[in-house]
């Protein structure tokens, strides 16, 4: 993003590959969907700063065996903590922790069908600060990423 971009969104620390119905974040006590929901300013900033994260990740399996593999991808990334993982919900909530500062960050990935094939959607949000300077997109990014080429080393 350019300077003049990351000014006009600025600040933004709650990313979402689905800015219409973001996935929930768990409370900070594990409460299921008891973290904020993102608000309608949120949104539209994600929308902005991040339109190339819009639309998730699809991948050629079943919602089952996606969540199983978004589990197992979760689980090696560095810093990652998962929480818990809800099958029948199709969710997985981790906390992330930052390498420099050790900040605590919420994430949940969620599988849905969707036309013959499975979309992943992930939200990750800071929770202190009002601007996370990349942090969450940037997860978001390395996590799609990671997932897609092990869904593709399976096929």
């Amino acid at each position: 993003m350019t300077i003049l971009g990351r000014i006009a969104n600025y600040p933004i620390n709650d990313v979402s590959t689905d800015v219409d119905a973001p996935p929930p974040l768990d409370g900070r006590d594990g409460s299921p969907a008891g973290g904020p929901p993102m608000s309608p300013e949120r949104r539209e900033k994600s929308r902005r700063a991040y339109p190339e994260l819009l639309g998730g990740l699809l991948l050629e399996t079943t919602p089952e065996r996606a969540l199983a593999l978004a589990e197992a991808v979760a689980r090696a990334q560095p810093g990652w903590s998962v929480r818990r993982v809800d099958a029948a919900a199709g969710l997985l909530t981790a906390v992330a922790v930052t390498r420099l500062i050790r900040f605590r960050d919420d994430v949940t990935v969620r599988v849905r069908a969707s036309g013959g094939r499975t979309r992943v959607d992930v939200r990750s949000r800071s929770r202190l600060g009002r601007d996370d300077l990349g942090a969450n997109a940037g997860r978001i990014r390395r996590y799609l990423g990671a997932l897609g080429r092990a869904a593709a080393a399976r096929r």
